[in-house]
């Protein structure tokens, strides 16, 4: 993660408001991006102030960014603005909108708006047991999760073998 050494002027940091609540419209309890934090604790945070090979964000650097800030203020149709910007700089606004929904569904009042309108059992990332917490735990002594009787086997990779299943297409009807 790059750590944010520039800022936006007051200019550019509304059009990235409007650009954000453009990109992501939300719906239910889920709040507008321009009423996170997602701008200062993730966008800055991540966008490097100067990467002319394009290696963290492709076409997407500090002075990229304040480019198509400045191309984009004053549109009074910002949904048209970023369509026409999508077809003339696709690698700009691919960058734009991977921020835009990193830093949105990373927010913690998005996630509280998904445990609220969809999956009360979501608790963002990291997620390395899923949904554990919210499903029932394992049981042992139910034959569904824990048969009597083995079924089935490990064979390592180099121990698999092709199968003829002439047998399979004679039974339809296939020849």
């Amino acid at each position: 993660m790059a750590h944010s050494g520039w800022s936006l002027s007051d200019a550019s940091r509304a059009t990235l408001e409007r650009v954000l609540d453009a990109l992501l419209p939300p719906s239910g309890s889920f709040p507008l991006p321009s009423q996170t934090g997602m701008i200062d604790t993730f966008i800055l945070q991540r966008v490097p102030e100067n990467d002319p090979d394009g290696r963290l964000y492709p076409a997407l650097d500090a002075p990229a960014l304040q480019r198509l800030l400045a191309a984009l203020d004053g549109s009074d149709d910002m949904t048209a603005a970023l369509t026409d910007l999508e077809q003339t700089e696709p690698l700009a606004f691919t960058a734009l909108w991977r921020l835009a929904v990193y830093g949105y569904y990373a927010q913690p009042e998005t996630i509280a708006a998904i445990q609220r309108d969809l999956a009360p059992a979501y608790h963002g990332a990291p997620l390395p047991l899923g949904y554990a917490h919210a499903m029932a735990p394992w049981d042992a002594n139910d034959p569904l999760q824990m048969p009597r009787e083995p079924r089935g086997s490990f064979i390592p990779t180099d121990h698999v073998k092709p199968v003829d299943a002439l047998w399979l297409r004679e039974r339809d009807g296939e020849r």
